[in-house]
């Protein structure tokens, strides 16, 4: 797999050499493109300015272009929080496959609208509330499983430099961290990979 930059997709953490940023670019990289779609259809709507579940449709549409298989909020086995851990049924954000190198990642989605002055140790709890949920999700569902953050500015904020920088900076904490840029402003994915 060649990859690709793409002016509107920037690696902020991760190592290039790993299948996880490598696939992952070429998802990525089709998200610009599917937002500007919705916008056009829809009157400037932008899903990432919605809610989660929009954003992770997005996110799915961006997979199956770039020829993978997703599935969104599907059934899984969960841990419980009780001291036996028993499984229970549960949901899960988002579970996306590469079928040709038979890899598959499980990811559990949280968003954020960030405030101007977004403190890190907001963004780190938002974090770890996605990576402790995808630690929940059973080990049997993908080959790895993923907390994901996505990071969107409040509709009250104009993403400046320092802004943008700002976030920048709070992304390369991740295991793997893209900005995703365009029209309709930026949009921040951050990824923890619990195993």
């Amino acid at each position: 797999m060649i990859l690709r930059e793409h002016r509107s997709v920037k690696l902020l953490a991760g190592d290039r050499r790993t299948r996880e940023v490598k696939h992952w670019t070429e998802w990525f990289r089709r998200v610009p493109a599917i937002r500007r779609k919705f916008c056009r259809w829809s009157q400037d709507f932008d899903p990432f300015h919605s809610n989660e579940a929009a954003s992770v449709a997005v996110l799915a549409n961006a997979a199956a272009q770039a020829g993978y298989l997703a599935h969104t909020e599907y059934v899984a086995l969960k841990r419980h929080t009780s001291r036996g851990r028993p499984f229970r049924q549960g949901r899960c954000d988002l579970w996306v496959a590469e079928v040709a190198e038979e890899i598959s990642w499980a990811f559990e989605v949280k968003q954020q609208f960030a405030a101007a002055g977004l403190r890190r140790g907001t963004f780190e709890a938002k974090l770890d509330r996605a990576s402790k949920d995808a630690r929940e999700v059973d080990r049997n569902e993908a080959d790895r499983r993923v907390g994901c953050l996505v990071t969107v500015p409040r509709s009250d904020v104009k993403p400046s430099e320092e802004f943008i920088a700002h976030v920048d900076e709070l992304n390369a904490d991740g295991d793997v961290a893209f900005r995703i840029a365009g029209r309709m402003g930026p949009v921040w994915l951050t990824f923890r990979i619990v195993d």
